[in-house]
């Protein structure tokens, strides 16, 4: 029997791509799978000011693991898409109830409701998400969107990296997947910035990394044997990875500095809300209709656990046209007229007070106001219409307005979690500071307002003090009149024509519905941001105590009253009572109105010994006015944020070039530096070559020293590739002074290489990663022919200073890079 045939070259480079094939297999499959979890999971991040509950963790792993089964199971067997889109299919419909309709599942088996609520989801959940207010928690069905998102995700996400020639392409999903949870998140910026940059620079180390290592496989299967993965693979990746974080920081520093300042604009922000407040006629003009003789007396809420002195809302009003204040502003593009759907709970985190819980029962109120307390955190529905008022329920949560579309009547019952946010006292209010909140213009203000202003705050200083002056001098000269039986004759209405003869008329008369808009409109005038409150107080400010027994308050029709709110910059809204309290109406002196006139200004005598002009004291106007600035100083001001914003700018942009300069000047200082002459003249070698591989030179990776620079720009390339072959072949000891002449004749042939070249071409030289990269290959490929060789007996390095190989002969030599010049060993 004759002996098998040698293997040829040839063969063994087969069987040995066969061979590390077989071993990246396993590690492919498992770390492409644990890379993508990880991004998944980062990416999820963006989607949890959506849910804030637990149960988006049950459906985010039960997501995670059924579509990496679906995965792993095609990239094992090696299913077609279809078919790893119809096992899709069949694990979203076996997990999906259990983990995104909990509601609807029996245990862990889904059901029929609850898998015609799973697949209606899919498509209507979308929309439900962004007309709902923020977090749902496990409502409904709302989770669906999130776990069929996920699992589409990873059975994408590891089939791609598991499979595809690119596997850095499955981070492509998981970036999807952030990006749709900020499309259907809150406006405000719930996500973090750091966030997003850790993910993004994630998927980019992984794409670098996978790039190194295809490069190490496709030069291990060119040589046949393996390759150094701490130069080939670990190395480059960590040098970009260096340059990734670099920028990161850079990047994160910028988002932190100079946050948005504005709301974001997202899904919910441009979509057509169900519940439109201007569809309806606004609360505060059926003020009247609560004091008639059949109302006033007739029982309307009956609330337990509110606390004394409590204030019911039935409505924020914040939009004046001089003809009724309403809900919602004049467009609907107001914040008070967007309405969302309440799943779970209101985010009141920001809000500081006491947290009350109360539980309300419709007696004769009815219509599509929802009566609340302080700042709603939650509401659940009893009664036989619990499902039905719970799905009708509208909520906007910068005015504390609620509403039921289709109304609320008699026998509705639901209990309130809310916040009373802490109010500043009476002297604490003289000194606040009107806040920055965003109201629609008021229109149609009588002059009237002005002049009483004017009048009231005469001789206050601060807009705190005028506030608090305004508000006392309208409850003591004001009188409350709600012109219904015996009452002294008062016009119902709170148009501009009604504000006039209020503030005009020798007497004051009119009830919460005119004081409540007067005090607003001249609040505005001030300059605070108000807004007018409709709702139920004790004894409605007539000081009479509401109904109550044994905690449970009654409230009538005269127990209605009107208040406002205004934005202050210390303590936020502040709800304000301006009416006066209900007492005797004197006999009105004068029937003819009379005009709101400032008091007379005593003009005093001018001093006996005029002061000189230079030494007189400067006005209080000046003395309260702050300094001017220099129009140098605010133009530099005003410059500075922009010149400082493109720095940053430019910094972030040059920041990877600078990082590629960096790390050649490194390569070349520890090139230069080499312990032996003749590591450094190989180092000089290796410094021309990587020159000519970034000017744009082609340097094949087999090729010898000579090879290298034939048909190279530039001179002195022949020379250097004599130079360094005699010192790495040669028989004698290379001295320091020839590697001292190696280097300088590098540098010159390097300036050379630059002659006649633009700084356009310079820099793109300078900057260049070829030399980064195909460097690393061809050393890789140079240390695989030379393991080679040490497979047959020799000895070798792959350092700049190392030993030759041993001859046959016994004669040891210095080792440089014998096979580098040999192209082949």
């Amino acid at each position: 029997m004759s002996a098998p045939a040698p293997a040829t070259p040839a063969t063994r480079v087969r069987r040995t791509a066969r061979r590390n094939a077989r071993r990246a297999a396993p590690l492919r499959l498992a770390g492409g799978t644990l890379v993508v979890w990880l991004l998944v999971a980062v990416a999820s991040t963006s989607w949890w000011p959506v849910y804030r509950d637990d149960s988006m963790f049950v459906a985010a792993v039960t997501a995670i693991v059924a579509g990496t089964v679906v995965a792993l199971l095609g990239a094992v067997y090696r299913l077609s898409s279809p078919v790893v889109g119809l096992a899709t299919v069949a694990a979203f419909t076996l997990t999906g109830v259990p983990a995104a309709v909990p509601g609807a599942a029996n245990g862990v088996l889904p059901t029929g409701r609850g898998l015609l609520d799973l697949f209606a989801g899919v498509a209507l959940g979308w929309k439900q998400l962004v007309t709902i207010s923020l977090p749902v928690g496990s409502y409904e069905a709302l989770l669906v969107p999130y776990f069929v998102s996920v699992l589409v995700v990873t059975v994408t996400g590891v089939s791609v990296a598991t499979r595809a020639s690119r596997q850095e392409l499955g981070a492509i999903a998981p970036l999807a997947l952030f990006a749709a949870g900020i499309v259907v998140g809150p406006t405000r910026l719930d996500t973090s910035i750091v966030t997003a940059v850790v993910l993004a620079g994630l998927a980019l180390v992984w794409a670098l990394t996978a790039r190194h290592a295809r490069r190490a496989v496709a030069v291990a299967s060119t040589v046949g044997t393996r390759v150094p993965i701490a130069r080939s693979v670990l190395r480059p990746a960590l040098v970009g990875t260096g340059t990734i974080v670099a920028a990161a920081v850079v990047a994160t520093a910028l988002g932190l500095v100079a946050p948005p300042s504005g709301a974001r604009t997202v899904a919910r922000t441009d979509v057509v809300k169900p519940f439109d407040p201007r569809d309806y006629v606004s609360p505060l003009s059926g003020f009247r209709a609560y004091e008639e003789s059949d109302e006033a007396d007739t029982a309307q809420l009956r609330v337990t656990g509110l606390p004394a002195d409590g204030f019911v809302r039935i409505a924020t009003l914040d939009t004046y046209d001089g003809v009724v204040y309403r809900v919602g502003g004049s467009d609907g593009a107001a914040a008070s007229g967007t309405f969302e759907r309440v799943p779970t709970s209101v985010d009141v985190r920001g809000v500081r007070g006491t947290t009350v819980r109360v539980g309300v029962t419709v007696d004769g109120y009815s219509g599509v106001w929802l009566p609340t307390v302080g700042d709603l955190e939650r509401v659940d529905f009893s009664g036989r219409r619990a499902d039905e008022d719970r799905g009708a329920f509208f909520y906007n949560a910068s005015t504390g307005t609620g509403a039921v579309v289709g109304g609320v009547s008699r026998g509705t019952t639901y209990d309130l979690t809310a916040v009373l946010p802490d109010q500043p006292t009476q002297g604490q209010l003289a000194s606040a500071k009107p806040g920055t909140a965003q109201l629609p213009a008021l229109r149609g203000v009588p002059d009237a307002v002005r002049d009483t202003v004017e009048a009231y705050t005469d001789g206050a200083g601060s807009d705190g003090a005028k506030l608090v002056a305004m508000l006392e001098q309208l409850r003591r000269t004001g009188y409350v009149s709600h012109g219904v039986g015996d009452d002294r004759a008062s016009r119902s209405g709170h148009g501009a024509d009604r504000i006039t003869e209020l503030l005009t008329s020798a007497l004051m008369v009119g009830d919460q519905e005119q004081y409540a808009v007067a005090a607003a409109l001249m609040a505005e005038q001030i300059g605070f941001p108000t807004r007018v409150v409709l709702g139920f107080a004790e004894g409605g400010d007539s000081g009479a105590d509401a109904a109550s027994d044994g905690g449970t308050t009654t409230f009538t029709g005269s127990d209605v009253t009107a208040r406002i709110e205004v934005d202050t910059a210390q303590w936020g809204w502040v709800v304000l009572n301006p009416n006066p309290t209900v007492r005797k109406i004197p006999d009105a002196q004068q029937e003819t109105p009379k005009p709101v006139t400032r008091p007379e200004t005593v003009v005093p005598p001018p001093p006996a010994d005029q002061q000189d002009q230079d030494q007189q004291a400067p006005p209080q106007s000046d003395r309260d006015t702050p300094p001017v600035q220099p129009l140098w100083l605010q133009i530099l001001l005003a410059v500075l944020p922009w010149v400082a914003g493109v720095l940053a700018v430019a910094a972030l942009v040059l920041l990877p070039f600078a990082v590629i300069v960096l790390v050649k000047r490194i390569r070349r200082r520890r090139r230069r530096r080499a312990p032996s002459p003749r590591g450094r003249i190989v180092g000089a070698w290796d410094e021309y070559r990587d020159a000519l591989l970034d000017r744009g030179h082609a340097v094949a990776p087999s090729a010898t020293r000579r090879e290298s620079v034939r048909g190279a720009p530039g001179e002195g390339g022949p020379g250097l590739a004599a130079l360094a072959d005699r010192a790495v072949f040669g028989p004698s000891e290379v001295d320091e002074p020839t590697a001292d002449r190696m280097w300088r004749a590098t540098d010159e042939a390097i300036t050379s290489l630059r002659t006649g070249r633009t700084r356009r071409e310079r820099f793109r030289t300078a900057v260049s990663l070829r030399s980064l990269r195909l460097g690393d290959v061809r050393r890789a490929a140079v240390d695989g022919r030379v393991g080679l060789v040490a497979s047959k007996g020799g000895r070798t390095s792959r350092d700049y200073d190392g030993r030759r190989p041993i001859g046959r002969r016994g004669r040891q030599r210095e080792e440089g890079r014998p096979s580098e010049d040999r192209g082949t060993t």
